[in-house]
């Protein structure tokens, strides 16, 4: 059943949300989806300015609403994230015409660690996870056996070894969800150092899927897509792991997402999509008509060697 907040604004479910959001991860709370207009829909480009006219609140998730649960990796508290050596800037938007999510991260990292000496392994480098749970369902039914799955989890790491840098799971072999098709869109660039000192910057666009099809030969036709909507709540997290020590193997600096329950890695925070914001459109109004002709271009990583 689709789970959603309507007649509510944005600025109330704010004042309201721990009462409303009990019992997910974490508890009492919400984080929320912007709405673009059709004509601010960003591209997917690596190149973040499309993201601008967003406001900070309640929309930014910065290092203070990020957890390091799982003892399996690294157990810290909630927004104790030293911003000299990982700092990290999240942001999700949705367009209903499209009937997309957006994801934008900023993350500087005092060391970009990509190493990894099977190219298989993303996990041994420095990896940018999403995690998306349409159906709101408990962890504890995610992916059940035999039936299609709910939890997919959308993994990158850049930039690519031996052409690999992204990773679909739980099925990442359907060639309708791969990085520059209608469900996934992924760009990404970096300032500073490639493998040092550096922000990464991190785009995806993705329609939700509800239910993934376990047969590959009907896999599209046999899924069912997320119908999104005002006030429609969906579970979610996205997260960063942090290796700064070469060949470290699973050595991890720091795991930080939004869900602060273990494990680590499923949608668990409650995601509100939320009404057009009239500070974005504010903003919208405000921007240039004529932009300049210099381009980042498109880096995607599947051209990158």
């Amino acid at each position: 059943m689709k789970r959603a907040v309507t007649g509510i604004t944005v600025a109330a479910l704010m004042l309201g949300m721990t009462s409303m959001a009990g019992a997910h991860s974490p508890p009492g709370e919400l984080f929320f989806a912007v709405q673009f207009p059709d004509e601010a829909i960003p591209v997917m480009d690596g190149n973040i300015s499309d993201w601008d006219i967003v406001p900070e609140s309640p929309y930014h998730v910065r290092n203070d609403r990020l957890s390091a649960p799982d003892p399996s990796i690294l157990t810290a508290e909630r927004g104790s994230q030293d911003p000299s050596d990982l700092n990290m800037n999240h942001v999700i938007g949705w367009n209903d015409a499209q009937n997309k999510l957006y994801f934008m991260s900023e993350i500087f990292d005092n060391i970009h660690n990509v190493d990894r000496e099977d190219a298989a392994r993303f996990w041994d480098d420095d990896a940018l996870e999403i995690e998306m749970k349409p159906d709101a369902t408990p962890a504890e039914l995610n992916n059940p056996e035999g039936e299609p799955a709910n939890n997919i989890s959308y993994k990158w790491v850049v930039p690519p070894v031996e052409g690999q840098y992204q990773y679909i799971e739980p099925i990442g072999t359907y060639a309708w969800l791969q990085d520059g098709t209608e469900y996934v869109d992924f760009g990404w660039s970096f300032t500073g150092e490639q493998y040092g000192e550096s922000t990464y910057f991190y785009e995806l666009a993705i329609i939700p899927i509800e239910a993934l099809s376990r047969d590959e030969a009907t896999s599209l036709e046999g899924s069912i897509i997320f119908d999104l909507e005002d006030g429609a709540l969906i579970h979610f997290t996205v997260n960063t792991g942090d290796i700064d020590v070469p060949g470290g193997n699973d050595a991890y600096q720091s795991f930080w997402g939004m869900n602060a329950d273990v494990p680590c890695c499923n949608a668990t925070a409650d995601l509100v999509m939320a009404e057009l914001d009239p500070l974005l459109l504010e903003a919208l109004a405000d921007r240039p008509t004529a932009v300049e002709s210099t381009s980042w271009g498109r880096l995607k990583a599947a051209n990158m060697e």
